[in-house]
């Protein structure tokens, strides 16, 4: 009777964990697979690539598609560890405009020399702010992704110009 209970044991927890593994299986997403949704006149990722992959948000009228491809740079800690965040969106070069972090720069007037941009508002930690002139004596930032990946100023940005050169070349400080 030892040996005939543990084969009904035996065969009950594999009938059990089958079935548990099918359910998990129809739960989970396609292993090389992405989401991104419409927010906010954007993108932005609702189902994280893989690790060491990203996700490229297309946008199509007010509908958002996510495709997997490889990430822009491929050692970075948004390729390696993918979540839904505009660092990862950055990573797969697509549409990243529904997101809500954003960075700012000001205006600075010179007298003798050219004008700059000077930032206001840092990025997000991995990520760096791009001052650009948006007026005659205006300034706008974006967040892009940093020209150093390996950087403090990439890890912990701030308004300092070393952190201004992760996002631009060009960052006139005065």
């Amino acid at each position: 009777m030892g040996v005939f209970a543990t084969m009904v044991v035996l065969i009950l927890c594999s009938v059990n964990a089958h079935s548990s593994h099918r359910k998990d299986g129809l739960r989970r997403r396609a292993v090389d697979s992405c989401n991104c949704v419409y927010k906010n006149g954007g993108c932005v990722i609702s189902a994280a690539p893989p690790p060491n992959k990203a996700c490229t948000c297309i946008l199509s009228k007010k509908t958002c598609v996510g495709k997997i491809r490889n990430c822009v740079q491929p050692n970075a800690f948004f390729c390696t560890y993918p979540d839904t965040s505009l660092g990862t969106c950055l990573q797969g070069a697509g549409n990243c405009e529904g997101y809500s972090e954003r960075c700012d720069c000001e205006y600075i007037y010179h007298w003798f020399v050219s004008d700059s941009c000077k930032i206001t508002v840092p990025a997000i930690p991995r990520t760096a702010c791009e001052c650009g002139k948006t007026g005659w004596f205006t300034c706008g930032g974006k967040i892009v992704l940093c020209k150093n990946q390996y950087s403090i100023f990439c890890d912990k940005p701030d308004t300092s110009k070393d952190s201004c050169l992760q996002g631009s070349w060009v960052c006139p400080y005065w």
